[in-house]
């Protein structure tokens, strides 16, 4: 019977175990600093990518030391804003005011706040008897993308709370959000607000290499079944860096190698399986992002893309890039039959071709770096070319075969002897100008499928 080997690869939200939190060390560094002068930050990163895992060991005092900071006298006050989504403005004082007595605990005692203060006096208050105990407040503000959702938290809350950081110099904030502040508020006046003038921004991708292979290896090794060097190198294709991806992408693969420790393992079993538990997840983080970071983002869903990613952290990974050439499918992509014909009319014209919409197309771009020395316009043709002969319906072409007669208009039209639509109708035998339009859209149409299949072969095979 074999040995019940506990998968080290559970974490599903924030990391609760110390040993299973990895890297981050630039991060650490510039928050403790900004921390220990006294600043506010506010953390941006997409979902998952862990900020909340982030916060929780900022105030750890082993991390802090290991990162050669010694922050004893700040108080850290990690509080979860997704609590005060539906709250007024004395709830959350109210809930604060409590986390911070009770987080406080370990270091002082503090003295309720006087029950007839209202809601920011009593907090005000608060801060100022830490403040004289020799302690500094810093408040961790979870999911603070949440509560500037609330119309009960206007202008003048925030406003409060950044006189308290201020003029008062009574604490210091740092949030985690999956969009920048400015983006998430609920109204133009509190996106003006003063409070969010305050913030230096921390931007969280990617664990860097070495990061990811420490997540990668060290657990497997504590727990006694090492992952290979080619699964270790599977598992980067798979999840990228991404901290979440790599840890749902290990568990999978750890608790095959578990259960079948002396055989070889299934890699493309469990490829969809882990796809199967991220596609949600790739979806989410694909709808958080803006039509212009979408935009951004299909130029790095291609396999071969060589610069720098701006968003390496979803289109590193390979699942991620497949899941998201599903989304972009279905959504039709952004190439339409009037984009088409007009590169169709303009079929010859190299700089027309580069200007239009199929040179966004991915696999125009695989051929670009592939073929450096042609020019877009001639590969740009290819790709029309390649599109068009999927269409063929059979090895020798006839001008009578009903089943060529879509194939035969763009044949004799565009792709060969750019007859004019007269000509080419009367070759096939159409007499309606009606009918012959409206079989022209009709192989159109085809057309742009089969591009549309090509590109979409592109991008399931990042």
């Amino acid at each position: 019977m074999a040995t019940f080997i506990p998968n080290p690869y559970y974490d599903y939200d924030a990391v609760r175990d110390e040993t299973m939190f990895f890297g981050r060390h630039h991060e650490l560094r510039m928050l403790y600093n900004a921390i220990e002068k006294r600043q506010c930050f506010s953390i941006v990163g997409s979902r998952h990518i862990g900020k909340s895992s982030l916060l929780k060991f900022l105030a750890h005092p082993d991390v802090q030391r290991a990162h050669g900071y010694d922050l004893q006298d700040r108080i850290f006050v990690l509080t979860d804003w997704r609590e005060y989504l539906q709250k007024t403005r004395e709830d959350f004082f109210r809930s604060v005011c409590e986390q911070i007595m009770l987080q406080s605990r370990p270091r002082l005692t503090l003295p309720d706040p006087p029950e007839q203060l209202s809601g920011e006096d009593r907090f005000k208050k608060l801060l100022e008897d830490i403040r004289n105990a020799g302690y500094r407040p810093v408040l961790l503000m979870d999911a603070f993308d949440k509560v500037t959702r609330n119309t009960h938290f206007d202008p003048d809350f925030f406003s409060f709370l950044r006189s308290l950081a201020g003029i008062y110099d009574l604490i210091s904030y740092v949030t985690a959000s999956i969009k920048p502040l400015y983006d998430v508020c609920h109204s133009d006046a509190v996106a003006a607000s003063p409070f969010f003038n305050i913030f230096q921004t921390c931007v969280l991708s990617s664990l860097t290499n070495n990061e990811t292979q420490q997540l990668i290896l060290k657990p497997s090794q504590e727990a006694g079944l090492p992952f290979t060097t080619n699964e270790v190198a599977w598992i980067v294709k798979q999840a990228g860096r991404h901290p979440f991806y790599v840890q749902v992408t290990c568990r999978h693969l750890f608790e095959e190698k578990s259960r079948h420790p002396q055989q070889t393992i299934d890699l493309p079993l469990i490829q969809e399986q882990v796809f199967q538990e991220l596609a949600p997840h790739f979806k989410n983080s694909w709808d958080d992002l803006s039509e212009d970071q979408q935009q951004r983002l299909k130029f790095e869903l291609s396999p071969i893309f060589s610069e720098r990613r701006k968003m390496p952290e979803l289109s590193e990974s390979a699942l991620f890039r497949k899941k998201i050439g599903e989304l972009v499918r279905v959504s039709g992509s952004d190439l339409n039959c009037k984009d088409l014909k007009d590169a169709l009319d303009n079929i010859e014209n190299n700089d027309f071709l580069e200007n239009s919409k199929l040179a966004e197309m991915h696999y125009v771009l695989l051929n670009v770096r592939k073929q450096p020395q042609l020019k877009k316009g001639v590969l740009i043709r290819d790709f029309l070319r390649a599109g068009f002969e999927r269409m063929r319906p059979g090895n020798v072409r006839s001008d009578s075969a009903p089943e060529w007669r879509l194939y035969n208009i763009l044949y004799y039209h565009y792709f060969r002897y750019h007859l004019p639509n007269a000509q080419t109708a009367a070759r096939l035998g159409l007499n309606s100008t009606r009918q012959f339009y409206r079989e022209q859209e009709r192989a159109i149409q085809v057309l742009l499928q089969e591009l549309l299949d090509l590109e979409q072969s592109i991008l399931s095979s990042a």
